[in-house]
């Protein structure tokens, strides 16, 4: 991804950005997109929100949020972002993947490993996590889904997300499906909005929204 920055390349922390008043009270919009760009670009080497936020040259993790809502520019930006960092954490896993399909049984071959043969054959079916996938793509919970008898439990469920790489990127895959349909409809209730739908209509689209922060996945850095 490339910024319009000078051609000496600059590290992200580095960079310049147009002076911002911390003050209280109430002051114009501030953003800029020198601000934006800097963000953006020390959230693809990996630095969190709160890092950036916590330069005292940098807006506050509030106002970054909202500028993401208010600001589409911006917003652009930022979803560019994200959407690379997790294709290339999925691109990761894949290529681990195909790296242990050829190192492990070579490893194992050599005696660098000791081959285990003993233990509970995993039940996990390709065709089933399809069909998981495709009722939470839909809307549907897993609390809700793991209710169906013909559905396996709740504990096996997340045991697979841990241990198959490819259920995970199923999963990842129909949440964020799930995710842009809700998008979707908020978009068609703002848009087909009147006078005296109004109150009905803002609280069903802070409901979306809300549902949307739900279905957005967590993530975590070890200290």
């Amino acid at each position: 991804m490339s910024y319009n920055f000078a051609d000496r390349w600059i590290p992200p922390r580095d960079r310049r950005v147009p002076p911002m008043d911390h003050r209280s009270g109430a002051v114009g919009s501030q953003y800029r997109r020198e601000i934006g760009e800097v963000i953006c670009a020390r959230m693809e080497v990996v630095e969190t929100i709160r890092s950036i936020a916590a330069d005292p040259d940098m807006p506050s993790y509030a106002t970054i949020f909202h500028w993401r809502k208010v600001q589409p520019e911006f917003a652009a930006m930022y979803d560019r972002v994200r959407a690379h960092l997790a294709e290339g954490r999925v691109q990761n896993r894949r290529l681990k993947h195909v790296s242990d399909a050829w190192r492990i049984p070579h490893e194992i071959r050599l005696g660098l490993r000791r081959h285990w043969v003993s233990g509970k054959k995993s039940t996990y079916d390709r065709a089933w996590a399809k069909r998981f996938c495709k009722r939470v793509a839909n809307g549907e919970a897993v609390s809700a889904i793991v209710k169906d008898p013909k559905m396996p439990s709740s504990k096996q469920v997340y045991s697979w997300l841990k241990r198959k790489e490819e259920f995970l990127d199923m999963y990842i895959a129909a949440k964020a499906e799930h995710r842009d349909w809700t998008e979707f409809e908020i978009e068609n209730l703002v848009m087909s909005v009147e006078p005296h739908t109004l109150k009905e209509t803002q609280e069903e689209v802070a409901r979306l929204e809300a549902w949307i922060g739900r279905l957005t996945p967590k993530t975590y850095r070890a200290r």
